[in-house]
């Protein structure tokens, strides 16, 4: 391929496909020479398809919702050989097919939920999540009246070198907020809203469409530093 290499011994790539035929010339100290020669066929590499993977992303694993409460189940795939087919089964005798679903129970419960998803090469992979569903007593879709606004399943996601995600659910729709700082605070009895001691703060997201399922970013975080925070929703 138009290119040499000394000693009796050497590594060399090649960057095209192709029939090569390598020729090595030995020359001793009287200069007489001899050659010997192989042929070697290089091929382009196939790309390796990686394993498919199939996650729920929506809502989390023991999520809590009321009978008659609208949910948005949604998904999403890698690997394997695009593109993707998406069935879930609602752990209700129901079914829905597509990366994203809104599924309303009827029955109150624990509901296994089941994603089972598809390849172009008919390969599946699967993943289940479980979700408690309670009646709704006063029929507004939201929790009764008099339950306390509760908040579970907090978590941090997509954590980059300056940002991450703070995700969390409550059992009422709420508004959402985080009060972050490099410093812990054990407690905030006797602290002042809005920060309540905290030095850093996010803006108060969802306050007009409250919701259950809570995701607010966090931004300009310095790497390899440690962050407290206290997640907020009313």
């Amino acid at each position: 391929d138009s290119t040499t290499g000394a000693g009796a011994n050497f590594t060399k790539t090649y960057t095209t496909a192709g029939s090569r035929k390598v020729t090595v010339t030995v020359t001793d100290f009287n200069q007489i020479q001899m050659t010997a020669e192989i042929t070697v066929n290089v091929v382009t590499p196939s790309t390796p398809v990686s394993a498919l993977v199939t996650t729920i992303t929506s809502p989390s694993n023991n999520s809590s919702f009321r009978v008659g409460q609208s949910i948005n189940f949604s998904s999403k795939a890698t690997g394997g050989s695009p593109s993707y087919g998406f069935l879930w089964n609602f752990g209700d005798s129901t079914t829905g097919a597509g990366a994203n679903f809104t599924k309303t129970y009827t029955t109150a419960g624990v509901k296994t939920v089941t994603l089972t998803t598809t390849d172009l090469s008919d390969t599946q992979a699967t993943a289940s999540i479980a979700v408690t569903i309670s009646e709704d007593t006063n029929g507004d879709g939201e929790g009764n009246t008099n339950d306390p606004l509760t908040i579970s399943n907090i978590r941090v996601t997509d954590v980059t070198y300056n940002s991450a995600i703070v995700r969390w659910t409550t059992n009422k729709a709420a508004s959402s907020r985080v009060i972050y700082d490099k410093v812990s605070h054990a407690s905030i009895t006797g602290q002042s809203a809005p920060n309540f001691g905290y030095t850093n703060s996010t803006g108060t997201t969802d306050v007009e469409t409250k919701v259950l399922e809570h995701a607010v970013t966090v931004t300009e975080l310095f790497p390899s530093t440690t962050y407290y925070f206290r997640v907020l929703s009313q």
